[in-house]
This record gives C-alpha cells, sequence and structure tokens, in this order.
C-alpha cells in the first residue's frame, strides 16, 4: 500500500506587530526545512493588509518525516521564539 503525504494548510497569526521578525524567521525555518529527505513541500504567504497575517503550505513524505521536522534543533528554535498569537489548520472539507 503507498503511503500518502501529509499536506496541511495552515493560517498563521504572528503576535501583535510581530509579523516581519516572523516573516524572517519563516524565511530562516523554510531554508533548513526543504534540506530535510522527507520535505515535498515547505512554502508560506504572508497578507499584503495584515503584516502579522500568514498561511503555511507543507507537505511531507510521511507523518514520520513531519515528526522528525517537528523535533528537528531549527523547528524547535522557531517555537522557541514565541512569536506566533495562534496557528489554526485549514479544513480540507473549506478547500474543497
Amino acid at each position: 500500500m503507498p503511503v500518502q503525504n501529509i499536506r496541511r494548510i495552515v493560517r498563521l497569526a504572528a503576535n501583535p506587530g510581530a509579523g516581519e521578525t516572523m516573516r524572517k524567521a519563516l524565511i530562516a525555518l523554510r531554508a533548513e526545512t526543504m534540506k530535510e529527505a522527507g520535505c515535498v513541500e515547505f512554502e508560506f504567504l504572508q497578507s499584503l493588509i495584515n503584516a502579522d497575517a500568514f498561511v503555511l503550505i507543507e507537505d511531507f513524505q510521511s507523518a514520520e518525516a513531519l515528526e522528525v521536522h517537528m523535533r528537528a534543533p531549527y523547528t524547535l528554535r522557531f517555537f522557541e521564539l514565541k512569536l506566533m498569537a495562534s496557528g489554526q489548520p485549514i479544513d480540507k472539507l473549506w478547500m474543497s
């Protein structure tokens, strides 16, 4: 049975006024994440009308690859910055 990729689209909200800092942190996180063997895609978009609003699109080859990413030192450093006010996955039904 083929393994299905783990693809998530997540709305991220930076703490008020932290959008520029979060953008820079996401750029650094993306650079490291794209080197992961199990990473298929890791992209983010920043809102043009609200600098504190982002959408993250991440796609990993497997649940195990996503777990490796979540435990990676650069991922842990991103979360240690405490820039995010919230992260809300977009329901797949919404995208249909």
